[in-house]
């Protein structure tokens, strides 16, 4: 735990074990109704997910799968968008609720919580643990909610119209909120909440950031295409992948970039430093995980099955996830489990990631902000 508690955000590897055996399940955790989403805080090895519609958050332990649920006080509706965020620094989770127009801040020592207001129709949450500020994208009233973590006192941001997606450059301390509607990405400085506007492709959905390189890549779920914005100057170029990328991951270390292209059963893996891509028969995906240190890929299928692609050799082996309904999915870097959140069974599945694969000796990469510009 002592690497765990030095923050390391981002790391660079120097050695890593090849992989040896393949997932194994443990288990089940049962959860609230409908789990939406899944997010792991490594500092503490606990587990959430928000539940609906009875508008509850489950905690678990990752060691001994005691599980804790707390119901948020509500408007109890399926609103399917439910969505969490962790700020590991103090140990505050946060959970949206599209029905509800409120922000639950809970203390993950207490699990007791406080609801913040926001726009309407909460869609999409980040956190950037750096500056403690908290952003909920607000699909309804085309705005973003910043929540300061220490405070909650808020500040309203206007940006392009169905904001459904976000992503933070934690070193340049910018937030970058995909606009469906809109086909723009907003750009909003951490320092001032000041905005910028770059035109992107058909229908963005999904968006990811590359710290190091300080790239945004843009999934537009309708144009079949991938925007890459470079963060320094808003410049775009447009690379074309299979239909429908629906989800998006990034491997900072590798400078490669993974699209779920949901419709064509298919992973494109994007060079980073070319625009180059290949397609890897995987899916149909709809999630995807980066484990960055031992440079795999998660992508969670339609259809309770899983592909992991070796980073190396973009070699996907299927595995199966044993829920039903599984439409989330989480990695615990440090103690290499998958958690898969199971929407129709009411539970998340324990896997163990392939022995063999410790945790490799890492160093820091400081990513502190710097003044957003």
């Amino acid at each position: 735990m002592i690497l765990c508690r030095r923050a390391a955000l981002a790391a660079l590897f120097l050695s890593v074990t090849p992989m040896l055996f393949a997932q194994t399940f443990q288990g089940f955790v049962a959860t609230g109704m409908h789990p939406q989403a899944i997010a792991v805080n490594a500092f503490t090895d606990r587990i959430y997910t928000i539940n609906e519609p009875d508008n509850s958050v489950t905690e678990f332990d990752g060691v001994t799968n005691t599980a804790t649920t707390t119901f948020l006080g509500l408007n109890p509706q399926m609103s399917l968008n439910g969505e969490l965020a962790i700020n590991p620094f103090t140990n505050t989770i946060y959970a949206i609720d599209a029905a509800n127009p409120f922000l639950a801040v809970i203390d993950g020592a207490t699990n007791n919580f406080t609801l913040v207001t926001t726009g309407a129709g909460p869609y999409a949450i980040a956190v950037n643990p750096y500056t403690n500020k908290i952003y909920v994208a607000n699909f309804t009233d085309n705005s973003v909610t910043v929540v300061d973590g220490a405070t909650l006192g808020t500040t309203t941001v206007k940006v392009g119209v169905e904001p459904s997606a976000l992503g933070i450059d934690f070193k340049a301390n910018k937030i970058y909120v995909a606009n469906n509607q809109s086909n723009t990405v907003t750009v909003i400085n951490g320092i001032t909440n000041t905005t910028k506007t770059v035109a992107v492709g058909t229908y963005p959905s999904v968006i990811a950031v590359n710290p190091v390189t300080q790239f945004v890549y843009v999934g537009n779920l309708l144009s079949n295409n991938v925007t890459a914005i470079n963060g320094k100057n808003n410049s775009t170029q447009t690379i074309p992948v299979n239909t429908y990328p629906a989800a998006i991951g990034v491997n900072s270390l590798t400078n490669k970039i993974y699209v779920a292209e949901i419709a064509a059963n298919s992973v494109a893996v994007i060079d980073g430093k070319s625009n180059s891509f290949v397609n890897i028969p995987a899916g149909p995906a709809e999630r995807v995980v980066v484990d960055e240190l031992r440079n795999q890929i998660y992508i969670l299928n339609a259809g309770d099955t899983a592909d992991v692609i070796d980073g190396k050799t973009n070699v996907a082996t299927l595995f199966y996830t044993n829920g039903q309904g599984a439409n989330s999915m989480a990695l615990d870097l440090l103690t290499n489990k998958i958690y898969v959140g199971n929407l129709s069974s009411n539970n998340v599945s324990v896997l163990n990631s392939p022995a063999g694969v410790p945790l490799p000796l890492f160093q820091e990469l400081t990513l502190a902000p710097n003044n957003g510009k």
